[in-house]
């Protein structure tokens, strides 16, 4: 078979060394890919022209394309393959609004009683400056209803920083939606799921770091790290998330027309008051990806395959526990202005790269998160010391990390 893995940062790294696993794989090529993904062929093609990757899969015959980003997704290309009898895992542009628009997804998990967070939204600039200026309690979320690049997602623990966050959003765009949440506490995970129509196939659960440190005033980023499985967190829980979350929303979405196919997360908190949902999204995470696919023992390939043809997959996991800390520039992410050589020793984990270059020979920081470095062991006080002294052997004064990956 031919593959096609669309995106650039690790988790699209994480799904290349999965496929390269698959015996069923003969050739894998990554669209645009980085100078690190070793054991693929980049495609330089911008990964947002739809119109020329469908061309490109159509003459190299591609088998199965992998798509990482949600952006892409959003684009419609799931549609456009399928116009082509190309084969994507992945929802439509119709299914994908369950992460590219907040809002709609809010409005699903009302219908099936699904329980999340109190909301607001808001379309008009001053009606959302009144509403954020009477709010008596704090923390708040506030919240784009689209996914852009910076993830959209701002903690305010104050009036004048909620008022800020919605001046800076309209700002930025008149034309903005928001959604101004409750802020909740509790054991968070991410639980992942192969799905089609209806049917949902539970993966491991992965918990992400989000912050840039473990302080309450630190800012959201993309993920600073993550580990499988996560401790404290009951099979009793996990069950309750599938068969109460998962496995209705996924009915619901096939019975209104959606048909969602591709890999499936909701973000869980368990809080004092029960289970609630902080959001939905359309494929893998990052860096979730980078933790749960090498605890995968059975052919990730062949299972997303018996998925998309309706055959019942075995999906098989090591019980080792999967640690991952991402070396970040500083300044992440409100000032990503390192671009500085990374100091590439042989260590003993795993790295999975994101925003690096090649010039002259040397890897370079492109800013933002870098690398990922992973390790597994029997528990996660030996997982974590085998992945934080690879760290400290990669880190240099232009990088930084969290300290408290897997820590619970």
């Amino acid at each position: 078979m031919k593959i096609l893995i669309i995106g650039k940062g690790g988790r699209e790294h994480a799904m290349l060394e999965a496929c390269k696993k698959s015996k069923l794989v003969d050739k894998i090529y990554v669209l645009p890919g980085n100078c690190m993904m070793e054991g693929a062929t980049r495609v330089d093609i911008d990964m947002y022209d739809i119109e020329q990757i469908t061309d490109f899969a159509l003459k190299e015959k591609i088998d199965l394309t992998l798509v990482g980003p949600a952006d892409v997704l959003a684009l419609g290309i799931k549609d456009e393959f399928n116009k082509h009898d190309l084969r994507l895992f992945g929802p439509t542009k119709s299914a994908t609004r369950i992460e590219s628009s907040r809002y709609f997804t809010k409005q699903l998990m009302e219908k099936l009683k699904i329980p999340t967070t109190e909301y607001v939204v808001f379309t008009d600039r001053e009606l959302a400056l009144k509403f954020v200026s009477g709010i008596e309690k704090f923390p708040v979320t506030i919240k784009i209803d689209s996914i852009p690049k910076n993830m959209g997602i701002f903690i305010a623990r104050s009036n004048k920083m909620a008022i800020d966050i919605v001046n800076e959003i309209f700002d930025e765009n008149e034309n903005s939606k928001i959604l101004v949440e409750e802020y909740i506490i509790g054991k968070e995970f991410s639980i992942f799921a192969l799905v089609k129509n209806s049917k949902v196939y539970p993966l491991q659960i992965v918990k992400d770091y989000k912050r840039t440190s473990d302080t309450d005033e630190a800012e959201h980023t993309g993920g600073m790290g993550a580990c499988s499985p996560v401790a404290k967190i009951t099979d009793i829980e996990i069950e309750q998330v599938v068969e109460k979350i998962l496995k209705p929303m996924a009915k619901s979405m096939y019975e209104d027309g959606y048909g969602f196919e591709g890999f499936l997360y909701g973000e869980i908190v368990v809080t004092k008051d029960g289970i609630k949902v902080l959001s939905f999204n359309a494929r893998l995470g990052d860096p979730e990806a980078e933790v749960l696919l090498p605890r995968l023992e059975s052919d990730f390939v062949q299972n997303i395959l018996d998925v998309m043809e309706d055959r019942e997959p075995e999906i098989k996991w090591n019980d080792d526990v999967c640690i991952g800390v991402v070396l970040a520039s500083n300044g992440y992410p409100s000032k990503e202005k390192c671009q500085d050589k990374i100091n590439l020793v042989p260590v003993e984990s795993d790295i999975y790269f994101m925003g690096v270059e090649e010039k002259n020979n040397e890897i370079y920081a492109k800013g933002g998160r870098n690398l990922i470095v992973t390790a597994m062991a029997e528990d996660f006080e030996k997982a974590r010391e085998l992945a934080y002294a690879d760290v400290e052997k990669l880190r240099s004064d232009s990088f930084f990390y969290r300290e408290d990956i897997g820590k619970f």
